[in-house]
């Protein structure tokens, strides 16, 4: 009889043993352009993975320790970067590729070390993704898929396009008029702007003489500002379909030259959904300031890399099987985001609805539909 007191605490002992006797520590890499002509939207993506990080931690079960690097918006330093930090042992993932060049170099890499890259800011299409390429940004097809959809729902058929040659205004006027004439949309003009473009004019007398119910503006908020002040200048007034670079209030401010203004977003501050409601509370209590979706994405991206980790376990000590981090990122269903519920497709790209947002005086509120 004496013995059983003895093997119930030689047992105790053993179970003790084999639980950590604090946080597991592992480490999380955060590749950004933070001084780039990005930087704003990268500074926000950084606050979003340090909140992240700062909630897991309080959790008591996980202490991911931050390695942030500034990849400068070069697709060359960030694959170095990059090289430099996937042979670490505990490292369980790559928090970056913010622009669509930096992820389509970085996704290969991340396929080859094994290692999970989450882009909180890509929206194109990745080519060579892999099977470690995950993102929790709202992917360009979508945006210009459901803005088309606006503008068939209310009416609109008759819509001028402007974009940018780059990637993303690229991959959202393809998207747009590729359904918008699948819906009976007509495109009544097609014009292509570069990065740095100032002077608009010749557009604005084009989309004058075409006499479009709506423009596509699909491109950046610093060319987009000149082209609505030069179009209200000119006289054109129209209703104007953006994507989701022009989701924060900020950016919408002071804007010019739209009648009514729709934007496409992945993440809305005033959402009455709790955990939204959680983070832009927490968001405001650290930063003195409203998230924006760079932020939110990027917060999900490290918040997805958690659950996965709780859901694999880890080893106190030795390499990190990132293979299972990565399978369980993958296998994730319905997760509830502050983007929105998160299920990744077999490219890493999420399957979510798009949010649209109108300008409303000097703010943004969600359109209803």
């Amino acid at each position: 009889m004496a013995r059983i007191p003895v093997l119930l605490a030689l047992t105790a002992v053993v179970a003790a043993c084999g639980r950590p006797s604090g946080p597991v520590q592992v480490d999380l890499a955060v590749i950004l352009p933070l001084s780039s002509g990005v930087a704003e939207a990268a500074g926000s993506a950084l606050r979003g993975v340090q909140l992240a990080v700062e909630e897991v931690a309080a959790e008591g079960r996980i202490r991911m320790d931050l390695t942030v690097q500034d990849d400068g918006g070069s697709v060359d330093r960030a694959t170095g970067l990059f090289t430099q930090a996937a042979p670490k042992p505990r490292l369980v993932g790559v928090i970056g590729g913010l622009t669509d060049s930096v992820a389509i170099a970085l996704s290969p890499l991340a396929s080859r070390a094994r290692v999970p890259l989450l882009s909180p800011g890509a929206t194109g299409e990745i080519p060579y993704a892999g099977a470690y390429f995950f993102r929790t940004s709202l992917p360009s097809a979508l945006q210009g898929e459901a803005l088309a959809g606006f503008a068939l729902r209310t009416g609109l058929r008759r819509v001028s396009v402007m974009y940018d040659s780059n990637e993303y205004g690229t991959a959202v006027e393809l998207a747009f008029v590729r359904a918008f004439r699948a819906g009976g949309g007509v495109i009544v003009g097609e014009r292509l702007f570069r990065d740095g473009t100032r002077d608009f004019s010749r557009y604005v007398r084009a989309a004058q003489q075409e006499k479009p119910q709506a423009i596509l503006f699909a491109g950046y908020p610093d060319e987009g500002r000149v082209f609505l002040a030069q179009a209200a200048q000119g006289g054109l007034q129209s209703v104007v379909l953006v994507p989701d670079s022009f989701a924060h209030p900020k950016t919408v401010r002071g804007l010019e030259g739209a009648a009514y203004f729709v934007v496409a977003a992945s993440f809305f501050p005033e959402s009455a959904v709790p955990v939204v409601r959680g983070f832009v509370r927490a968001y405001r209590a650290k930063y003195g300031e409203d998230p924006d979706p760079f932020a939110a994405q990027a917060y999900d991206a490290t918040k997805i890399v958690a659950f996965a980790l709780r859901r694999v376990g880890l080893p106190e000590r030795g390499a990190i099987d990132r293979t299972k981090v990565r399978d369980a990122i993958a296998g994730l269903r319905d997760y509830p985001g502050v983007t929105g519920n998160l299920t990744f497709d077999r490219f890493g790209t999420p399957t979510r609805e798009v949010l649209l947002l109108r300008v409303r005086g000097q703010e943004l509120v969600v359109l209803r539909r």
